[in-house]
């Protein structure tokens, strides 16, 4: 039995749990029902916590991770309780919460003009965002955005690069009793899109407080090392997921669920 055929039977026989369909801007191919690729970021660059899909209008209840290829080194996948998160920077900085839940932030994504992970090959390998939203067309591209993302405003400049603005938003949500900090309120790159936060009303949030929150996370997650076979099962209302940087090769498979 194939790898993916072992992560689609755990998925649909042992959980029996709904298929959610992946749709949003990271590139994953559909290998069979209910199993993805996992985010093609490459693997010296970290992936910051984040909730699958929270700025995606429709995100999963649950992931499953399925480890079919380690990394020698590094590549780890790290957890965090989504709620600790907001009750550690309450703790720590709740002037700066109480401007987040009063104001909200911004989110702007900026995507960069080279698509590194394409092909000559490749009929959309011009641009970021034409990757991301499967189209060359601006006004369709447009229309998928803001259909498909919780973005506010698409912005396409000359040179090839984009802008997604999201909110304002309040970060904080409460799903079955607790608050978590569903939405990043750290920026970051990846080296084809970075990623930047304000409050709400457009002041930026200061570096001594990002750098605080940035600690709490690193304090109070949870590394998993990744044996050949294992499978973790992730309440995406209630746990942030990140990845480490590390060495290929490493395949982790991905099914979503209601």
């Amino acid at each position: 039995m194939s790898a993916v055929q072992r992560t689609t039977r755990a998925s649909s026989r042992h959980l029996v749990l709904e298929e959610f369909c992946y749709q949003g801007p990271v590139d994953r191919i559909k290998l069979a029902d209910r199993v993805y690729t996992a985010n093609a970021v490459p693997s010296d660059i970290m992936i910051s916590f984040h909730h699958e899909m929270a700025m995606i209008k429709e995100f999963p209840p649950r992931i499953m991770f399925f480890c079919q290829q380690p990394p020698p080194v590094g590549g780890q996948t790290t957890i965090i309780s989504s709620s600790v998160v907001v009750e550690k920077v309450e703790e720590e900085l709740p002037q700066v919460l109480e401007k987040m839940e009063q104001d909200g932030i911004i989110f702007t994504l900026h995507t960069k003009s080279i698509y590194k992970n394409s092909t000559t090959s490749d009929p959309l390998a011009g641009t970021v965002w034409q990757r991301m939203l499967k189209t060359t067309d601006e006004v369709e591209a447009k229309k998928r955005a803001l259909d498909m993302l919780a973005c506010n405003n698409v912005k396409f400049n000359s040179d090839g690069t984009a802008c997604f603005t999201f909110g304002p938003m309040n970060p904080i949500r409460e799903f079955n009793g607790k608050r978590v900090m569903f939405n990043r309120v750290v920026g970051y790159e990846t080296g084809e899109r970075d990623a930047f936060v304000t409050f709400g009303d457009g002041s930026p949030v200061p570096s001594n407080a990002t750098e605080t929150i940035k600690k709490i996370y690193e304090e109070n997650c949870v590394d998993i090392n990744w044996q050949k076979g294992d499978i973790l099962l992730v309440d995406n209302l209630a746990v942030q997921h990140a990845r480490r940087p590390g060495k290929p090769p490493r395949i982790v498979l991905v099914s979503l669920s209601n």
